[in-house]
C-alpha cells in the first residue's frame, strides 16, 4: 500500500507541475566564452600550439617545416576540445603571463626561443618563456595530443 501512495503522490505532483506550466530547473554549462583570448605557444623545438575555445591545433616541426635539422615532431593535428579543457590550458597560459620569466641560460642550445602569445579583441601580447615555463605548459597541453 505505501508504494501505491508514493506513486500516486508522484503522479499528482507531476500533474500539478504540468498543469501550472512549470518546468523543472535544468542546469546548463556554457559552450562558449565570448571574447575569450586565443593563445599561440611555440616550444623549444619550434612546435606551435594554437589554442582557442573550440580547438587545439598542433603544428609540429617536420621534414617540410624543419628549423636547422631538428627531428620530426609528429604530424599536424586539429583537435576539437571542450570548454573545460580550454579553461585548463588557458589558466596555465595566464599563469605564465603573470609569472616573471627567467632568461634562457647562456648555454641554451635550442634553435627557437620559446614564446607565448595572447590575442584578444583588444590587444596582442607576447612573452619569451623560461625553460621551467615550457615544462609547465607542456605538462598541461601535451597530454591532449596523445602519442604525438
Amino acid at each position: 500500500m505505501p508504494r501505491i501512495a508514493a506513486v500516486l503522490v508522484a503522479f499528482l505532483m507531476l500533474s500539478l507541475s504540468i498543469g501550472c506550466k512549470t518546468v523543472p530547473a535544468l542546469t546548463t554549462t556554457p559552450t562558449t566564452l565570448p571574447n575569450a583570448p586565443q593563445y599561440t605557444y611555440i616550444d623549444t623545438r619550434g612546435n606551435t600550439y594554437n589554442l582557442s575555445t573550440k580547438k587545439l591545433i598542433y603544428d609540429p616541426v617536420s621534414a617540410d617545416n624543419t628549423i636547422d635539422g631538428l627531428d620530426d615532431e609528429g604530424r599536424h593535428l586539429e583537435l576539437n576540445i571542450e570548454l573545460n579543457d580550454y579553461t585548463k590550458m588557458a589558466a596555465e597560459c595566464e599563469r605564465q603571463f603573470n609569472t616573471t620569466q627567467k632568461e634562457l641560460p647562456a648555454n641554451y642550445s635550442g634553435y627557437v626561443i620559446p614564446t607565448l602569445t595572447r590575442k584578444d579583441s583588444i590587444e596582442t601580447r607576447s612573452i619569451d618563456l623560461s625553460i621551467k615555463a615550457v615544462d609547465e605548459l607542456d605538462y598541461v597541453i601535451r597530454p591532449f595530443l596523445g602519442d604525438e
